[in-house]
């Protein structure tokens, strides 16, 4: 089957264009992009676990997702199931990443300072140890956390998933603690290398260091390939008869963009309309 190639937008493929936000007499309105089921939600309905190969597709995307969003200076801060979207129609096997709210300028000019004894914010189950720690998040926070997603679709729980506390105090430290303890081997263990080399390789990070991207989505490519991954839409629950395949959009060829320290002068802001901003606390329970 013939995908069918998008025109080249001002806005990237995966992220929903935002086409109004104002004031409509006492409400305020956000018109964007409509979308489907959140990662979560397909994850439910494919009984709690999503196949290798699939997992390996998401990451690519969600890996190119997040690279964009680092190259202009941001962090998303709350890596979740729930803040990824799957796309309509013609689109539905896109990867989307909304909810902004926690989002974070690291990067304006120069690389933001190195800071602890912070409040973890984000969502306990997937944060990095890092965030756990209270120190400053970075890039590196984002990408662990993908990790931890993505180990939570193909086990469907995670070791660190459900532990008793009286508080939320002992419950972050127990977490912490759980993912400290928990050997990566193990926690691989049944599925290609490549995803314990990605959360080992991310793990390793320093603060400021500058994430080999390209490197990351070559794992997931070759863990698909391993799997027997052949096309860009052959998700599982995609190819179980119940959609329309004629017509699918393709997932544009992919040209990295240039981190702000890939250069002297960090880029311009911009407008990021393409970013819908929601609200959110500090930080969420597991």
């Amino acid at each position: 089957m013939k995908l069918l190639r998008e025109s080249d937008k001002v806005y990237p493929q995966g992220f929903p264009e935002c086409f109004f936000f104002g004031r409509e007499g006492k409400y305020h309105c956000l018109v964007m992009d409509c979308l489907s089921k959140s990662l979560e939600d397909q994850l439910q309905l494919c009984g709690g676990k999503f196949p290798p190969g699939d997992t390996a597709m998401m990451g690519e995307q969600i890996m190119r997702r997040s690279e964009y969003l680092h190259s202009k200076g941001i962090i998303h801060r709350d890596i979740k199931p729930e803040n990824f979207m799957w796309g309509c129609k013609s689109k539905l096997h896109h990867v989307y990443m909304i909810d902004f709210g926690l989002s974070k300028r690291y990067f304006d000019k120069r690389h933001a300072d190195f800071r602890d004894k912070l409040s973890l914010t984000g969502t306990a189950r997937y944060a990095s140890i890092n965030a756990h720690k209270g120190f400053e998040q970075s890039r590196r926070d984002d990408l662990e956390a993908i990790g931890h997603m993505l180990l939570y679709f193909l086990r469907g729980a995670l070791p660190w998933s459900g532990l008793d506390a009286k508080t939320k105090e002992e419950k972050y430290r127990k977490i912490r603690q759980k993912k400290e303890d928990t050997d990566l081997g193990e926690l691989c263990r049944g599925f290609p290398d490549e995803f314990q080399k990605y959360l080992a390789m991310t793990r390793g990070l320093d603060f400021a260091e500058r994430p080999d991207y390209t490197a990351y989505r070559k794992l997931f490519e070759e863990a698909g390939r391993k799997v027997g991954v052949q096309q860009e839409h052959e998700f599982k629950w995609v190819m179980d008869g119940s959609h329309e395949l004629e017509g699918l959009v393709s997932i544009n060829p992919y040209t990295a963009p240039r981190q702000p320290d890939d250069v002297e002068i960090a880029p311009p802001r911009g407008s990021f309309r393409c970013f819908p901003l929601c609200g959110g606390k500090a930080a969420k329970q597991d």
